[in-house]
């Protein structure tokens, strides 16, 4: 197993809307990504290499991670599958399914001793997989 970078952490949010304006105009991030339909924004600084993710909340979609509660880490990986098994061999808890964002990116949730969220992430795509 190979961790291949930390690109993003990410926030859940009640209001989209609110919150798009809220870190672009107010903070002044620029936008890197969008993905309106899913409520996903990607947002990066004047300096490229790491992202905040502001996702609007669904319990489907974040189930424990609810506005206001953290940022959850991802870890970019080659083979999701392959290193979810290792990862549970090693007696890591998973919580819920896996999720695909068809084309994009495939997702897991796993949390550490202690209860925080991680998320291991296979981008489907050709956008940032190194």
């Amino acid at each position: 197993m190979e961790i291949k970078k930390m690109e993003l952490a990410w926030i859940s949010v009640q209001d989209f809307a609110r919150a798009k304006q809220f870190f672009t105009e107010t903070l002044g991030l620029e936008i890197g990504h969008e993905v309106a339909a899913h409520g996903w924004l990607e947002l990066k600084t004047a300096t490229a290499g790491f992202y905040l993710g502001v996702g609007q909340y669904s319990e489907a979609a974040n189930g424990p991670i609810t506005p206001g509660s953290n940022a959850v880490l991802t870890l970019t990986v080659d083979d999701l599958l392959a290193t979810k098994a290792e990862l549970e061999a090693k007696k890591v808890v998973f919580v819920g399914e896996i999720l695909e964002v068809p084309g994009h990116v495939k997702m897991a949730l796993f949390q550490d001793p202690d209860g925080n969220h991680f998320q291991l992430v296979q981008r489907l795509d050709d956008r940032v997989k190194n």
